[in-house]
């Protein structure tokens, strides 16, 4: 009896620290057979996070696409316990067009500072169709891939199973704060997910649409998953907050927000079957503590889709400077010196803090005194996404006076459209007098060429005095008035009083002129984002680079077409293109590097692997789309 209860307690703890081993898994899945002309997928899968990926080299073959990366999260709900996994997949669609055996080359990830690597693998081509078989190929000792067991259906599972799970046992439900917001208000679109059966994995399938809104992504994809419990028409559920969305509408009407699509593997309990014919071990495991089983059922949980009726703002009592803000903001302006000499800095900081969509906060409507030389503001934006959008951003300017005497700078104005009070604010800050004494001429002039303030230097040393020549002497009796050297002289001031009367004239009708300004910085500015995000890049800094590229792109249409960048949207977008002649392959290629840039921003995993491949859509699409579109 002693000897067969030790036994019994040697098979649990092999069992229970089996269970709690997880390896590294690094695999290939690729066909053994194709024909010739097919195209077919490699994939590369972890079930980790990777901190590099290296693909193979795909010399020999046809390279469709790739590497194209999709993530799954996945958490395991038992007795209100989660534990999370995930899983990253880099894949290729490529193809052979000549018969024969090809190699497909090793591929790796670094993982914790660990490498993994693929073994090679062949596959096999020939000219008639074959039936692809897959192929798993790995270097750890224990393959397993989250969310890639077999789903069972309810016709397998044996008749002692327990209820099969229907939708009122795991759905998720969608809320909206707020269903009838104004144009630019923020709204928070939250789904969670119900379940009364214990969930051992959750992949996203389809991600919601979110046309007409600029959205902002709340929940840190890669924090762990809080779970709660909920009593809901009379049942209790345990509960999850798998996505939360900030939304801000760009332009009034009625829209639908497509439904958020998962597939779940929920663990249904089925009587044990005793595999003994050990009537000591057939009496124990006919215990109600252990006979009973759980089997895998894999399902497809969609969401409704969520109705929203945008408002338009009031036109009564709108500002003219009034940009689209809308929230709740405060205005705060500070200056390092107010008294200097000529061609010497001095640096100008305003920060607007505040609830509301900051992102979309654009230069401030500043007009600086024509004696003082202003550059391009550094802007830095900090967000707290609890419980929605809010925090700072900041401008820098870099200002140089070039002439002595007294300036006024401000006050400074900043107009949005308070929700609260539901009217119009103008919040405003201190003027700042500047006192700035002649110089010296041991300064020097300051030239500023970054688009970030980093690079200052003095080009003084470049500088040398005008040599005068000596003045002419003419001989008593010598008349000007009247000679050949008056005339020539008269003549010469009549064209450069006409030449500078002209110059004068364009510059006025250039600074008067708003639109023609904006569409001539529009590439300018356009490259200015793009060279700030593929600083980001560099760094990998995500959600900074991210930011930056999605404002490049609208920024760039909004400039160039003269557009508020409040009423943009990927249909506008379209329809601007299509208005001013532009190529269909050139609308589409800028919808589709939108849409690129808005799903990497707010798609779970890790955005790294993409990063590149943006960045380089983004610099194609706005160089064709200025040398195309006049």
């Amino acid at each position: 009896m002693m000897n067969r209860i030790g036994v019994l307690l040697f098979l649990l703890l092999v069992a229970t620290f089996s269970g709690s081993a997880q390896t590294v898994s690094f695999e290939m899945d690729a066909p053994q057979n194709v024909q010739t002309g097919q195209p077919f997928r490699v994939s590369f899968s972890v079930n980790a996070q990777p901190e590099r990926f290296r693909g193979p080299d795909f010399k020999g073959f046809d390279l469709l696409s790739g590497p194209n990366q999709s993530s799954s999260s996945s958490f395991q709900m038992i007795n209100g316990q989660v534990t999370q996994s995930m899983s990253i997949t880099y894949s290729y669609l490529v193809r052979l067009s000549q018969p024969g055996t090809y190699e497909i080359k090793s591929a790796s990830v670094t993982v914790k500072g660990k490498e993994y690597t693929t073994r090679p693998a062949s596959v096999k081509v020939s000219g008639a169709a074959v039936a692809n078989q897959p192929r798993s190929n790995s270097n750890a000792t224990t393959p397993s891939r989250q969310g890639s067991s077999s789903a069972a259906t309810g016709k397998d599972l044996d008749e002692s199973t327990g209820d099969m799970p229907t939708g009122e046992d795991i759905f998720i439900r969608a809320f909206v704060s707020k269903p009838d917001p104004m144009v630019g208000e923020q709204i928070i679109v939250t789904y969670k997910l119900y379940s009364r059966y214990s969930l051992s994995s959750l992949n996203f399938k389809n991600l919601p649409s979110y046309s007409g809104f600029w959205n902002q992504d709340l929940l840190d994809p890669k924090a762990r998953i809080q779970p709660g419990q909920e009593t809901y028409n009379g049942k209790r559920y345990v509960t999850a907050e798998i996505r939360k969305v900030a939304l801000f509408p760009l332009k009034s009407g009625n829209y639908s927000i497509s439904p958020l699509e998962i597939t779940v593997m929920a663990q249904v309990q089925k009587q044990a079957k005793s595999r003994f014919n050990d009537p000591f071990f057939d009496q124990f495991f006919n215990d109600p503590i252990f006979n009973m089983t759980e089997q895998p059922v894999e399902m497809n949980i969609k969401s409704r889709p969520v109705s929203i009726k945008v408002n338009e703002l009031p036109s009564a009592n709108k500002p003219v400077d009034f940009s689209g803000a809308v929230g709740n903001y405060n205005l705060k302006a500070t200056i390092d010196r107010t008294e200097l000499k000529a061609n010497e800095a001095v640096n100008l900081k305003v920060t607007i803090t505040g609830t509301g969509n900051l992102e979309m906060i654009d230069k401030l409507p500043i007009v600086f005194p024509p004696d003082i030389e202003a550059y391009d503001p550094k802007v830095s934006t900090s967000l707290n996404k609890a419980g929605g959008v809010s925090g700072s951003k900041t401008f820098e300017y870099l200002l140089i006076p070039r002439s002595a005497g007294d300036f006024t700078i401000g006050p400074l104005n900043f107009s949005y459209y308070d929700l609260s009070a539901r009217k119009y604010v103008t919040v405003s800050s201190e003027a700042f007098n500047l006192k700035v004494a002649k110089g010296d001429g041991s300064q020097g002039a300051v030239a500023y060429g970054s688009v970030d303030q980093k690079e200052v230097e003095q080009i003084g040393t470049d500088v040398r005095h005008i040599k005068l020549m000596p003045l002419p002497v003419y001989k008593e009796g010598d008349i000007l008035f009247g000679s050949l050297q008056y005339w020539v002289m008269l003549a010469l001031a009549l064209v450069v009083a006409v030449v500078f009367g002209v110059l004068v004239r364009k510059q006025q009708i250039a600074k008067g002129d708003i639109r023609a300004l904006r569409l001539k910085k529009a590439n300018n500015v356009a490259r200015k984002r793009l060279k700030l995000a593929n600083d980001y890049l560099q760094k990998r800094m995500e959600n900074e680079f991210y930011t930056e590229i999605s404002l490049a792109l609208w920024g760039y249409i909004s400039d160039k077409f003269s557009i508020p960048r409040a009423t943009l949207s990927m249909e506008s977008v379209s329809e601007v293109l299509t208005e001013h002649n532009a190529p269909q392959e050139i609308i589409e290629q800028f919808v589709n590097t939108l849409n690129n840039t808005e799903f990497a921003r707010f798609a779970p995993g890790d955005k790294n692997a993409n990063m590149e491949e943006v960045y380089q859509q983004a610099l194609d699409v706005i160089t064709q789309a200025e040398r195309i579109i006049r």
